[in-house]
C-alpha cells in the first residue's frame, strides 16, 4: 500500500516528525488535529494500514518517519517500545544487567519498573514481552538517561539494578545471577552509593542479603559503607533466598543474622574463576 497522505494525515505526520515525537495517541491526535475522539481514532488507523505508524498497545501508535522510505519498517528495538508502554518508568533488574555488562545473558522479558498501579502488568509487543514492576515512590530512584541501541532511554544504574534485583530477586534470576552480578561489577561499583541505596529501600532483608553475599564473594567494599550496612540490619532473621524456591533450610550467619538456604554449588554457579 502507499504511503501517500491526505491534508489531514500529513498535518499529523509533520507534526511528530517536526516535533521529534516517536510515539502518539488518540488523545494526542485529537490535540494535534483539532478533532474527535472518533475521528482521530481512524486517521491513526489509516496511517497504520499505509505504514506510517505502527501499534504499540491500543491506543498507541509509533511514528515510522519518511526518511525509511517506501518499504517504511517499525523500530526493532525493544528498548524503545518499553519505553514508551508507561510513564515514569525506568528499565532494571534483569534488562538493566545486562545492559550494563552485570550479566552475561539477555532475558526474554524486559523488565521495567514504574510508580504506576495498572491492572495490566505483562504486554507483549512484537513477540517480545515487557513486565511491569510496580515501585513505591522511595524505591524509585537511581536511574540516568542512556543510549540503548540508538535510542535515548531511562535506565537504572549499576547500583540500582542491584538493589532492585535484591528486592525482588524473581526478575533478576534469582539469588545465584545476583551473586554474579555482584561479582562481575565489583570493579566499578560505588560501593557507597550501593550502600546508600540498599538503606533508602527500608529493607532490613535487602540490606542482610548484600552485606552478607559482599563478605562471602570477599568483594573490595569500603569499610566505611560496609559499617553503613551493618548499621542497617535488624533483629529479624531473613533466608539469603526465597524460601519458597530454596527451601528453609541452611546455615546461620551471625555477622549478618541470616540464614543460607541456597546450596552453595548453586549459589557461586555465576561466579567467574580468575
Amino acid at each position: 500500500m502507499s504511503r501517500s497522505l491526505s491534508d489531514l494525515e500529513a498535518k499529523l505526520i509533520m507534526h511528530l516528525e517536526w516535533e521529534k515525537q516517536p510515539v502518539v495517541t488518540i488523545d494526542e491526535a485529537m490535540a494535534i488535529l483539532d478533532c474527535s475522539y472518533d475521528h482521530a481514532r481512524r486517521v491513526l488507523h489509516r496511517l497504520a494500514r499505509r505504514r506510517w505508524l505502527a501499534p504499540l498497545t491500543p491506543g498507541k501508535y509509533e511514528l515510522i518517519p519518511a526518511e525509511r522510505g517506501e518499504h517504511a519498517f517499525p523500530d526493532t528495538n525493544p528498548l524503545f517500545v518499553g519505553s514508551a508502554l508507561v510513564e515514569p518508568y525506568y528499565f532494571s533488574f534483569a534488562t538493566a544487567a545486562f545492559f550494563h555488562g552485570l550479566s552475561t545473558q539477555a532475558s526474554a522479558t524486559v523488565y521495567l519498573a514504574t510508580t504506576v498501579r495498572t491492572s495490566r502488568r505483562l504486554y507483549e509487543v512484537r513477540g517480545k514481552k515487557y513486565r511491569l514492576v510496580f515501585q513505591p515512590p522511595h524505591k524509585f530512584f537511581g536511574a540516568v538517561e542512556v543510549d540503548a541501541y540508538g535510542s535515548r532511554v531511562r535506565m537504572a544504574e549499576p547500583e540500582k539494578a542491584v538493589v532492585d534485583a535484591l528486592d525482588r530477586p524473581e526478575y533478576a534470576g534469582d539469588t545465584p545471577e545476583i551473586a554474579g552480578m555482584l561479582q562481575r561489577g565489583q570493579g566499578r561499583f560505588d560501593w557507597g552509593k550501593l550502600a546508600e541505596y540498599s538503606l533508602r529501600f527500608k529493607s532490613q532483608t535487602l540490606v542482610q542479603r548484600l552485606g552478607y553475599l559482599l563478605d562471602l564473594l570477599q568483594l573490595p567494599v569500603a569499610e566505611q559503607a560496609r559499617d553503613l550496612l551493618l548499621a542497617g540490619i535488624g533483629k529479624s532473621t531473613p533466608y539469603l533466598g526465597r524460601p519458597g524456591q530454596w527451601g528453609t533450610g541452611g546455615e546461620y550467619d551471625a555477622t549478618w543474622r541470616i540464614v543460607d538456604n541456597v546450596p552453595r554449588h548453586e549459589l557461586l554457579a555465576e561466579i567467574e574463576v580468575r
